[in-house]
């Protein structure tokens, strides 16, 4: 039995497939796609197109988004993998064995670089902790550069999910409430400033990473990317 904690001694599960996690992500994708019709639909009237291209555009994202999501698992001195969109009950994959000849690295919220071959694992920032500890039972090295980091400038790092989360919601409600329109600069400002926050929140989380040109083990592995 696949354990997603690693008390039982099972693998370490992360980003887990399950029917739960699978209605959560629809229903977080549903609610932002009717936040944002509902923007629209209040800015430039409910038979406007801007609220079925907002649909549209989140039906297609939904589909991309749940077609890469992929589930991973440390078992042992394996690392494997399986794809949501794979078929109810596939067994995942080992993609790569572990060892003090592997190193992962920790780049922005929920990304993870594995060397070699230089691929990303995504999980939920809040599964960081299993995935390391996960990780350093393996024997891998472990290069937390991101955590350590958080844990330097919390403030820094509490400021950009502000941004990031309440940017998004200002933009929702300057849609809304300050449409663009014939003479409406107030509204078009408005939009603008609201997309700067959303922005300032993808800056705190991505170029910490990019500026600091941390040397690690991993820049002279070579090998083929997935």
């Amino acid at each position: 039995m696949l354990d997603s904690t690693g008390a039982t001694g099972g693998p370490v599960r992360l980003n887990e497939r399950t029917g739960r996690a699978i209605f959560m992500r629809a229903i977080w994708f549903a609610a932002v796609a009717t936040g944002g019709a509902v923007a629209f639909a209040i800015g430039y009237g409910a038979g406007s197109f801007g609220v079925f291209y907002w649909l549209f555009l989140w039906l297609v994202g939904w589909s991309v988004q749940f077609g890469v999501v992929k589930e991973w698992a440390v078992d042992g001195q394996r690392l494997l993998c399986r794809l949501w969109r794979s078929r109810p009950g596939s067994e995942p994959t080992a993609v790569l064995q572990l060892g003090p000849g592997v190193e992962v690295v920790h780049e922005t919220w929920g990304r993870w670089r594995v060397w070699p071959g230089g691929f990303t694992m995504e999980i939920e920032p809040w599964a960081s902790a299993r995935l390391v500890a996960a990780m350093n039972g393996a024997g891998v090295r472990v290069e937390d550069w991101r955590g350590d980091w958080t844990r330097r400038h919390r403030l820094l790092d509490a400021a950009g999910l502000l941004a990031y989360y309440g940017g998004a919601v200002a933009v929702f409600v300057a849609i809304a409430f300050a449409p663009v329109g014939p003479g409406n600069a107030p509204g078009f400002a408005a939009i603008l400033a609201a997309l700067g926050l959303l922005l300032a929140g993808f800056a705190v989380n991505f170029l910490p990473w990019q500026m600091s040109k941390q040397p690690y083990r991993g820049q002279w592995h070579s090998g083929p990317t997935s």
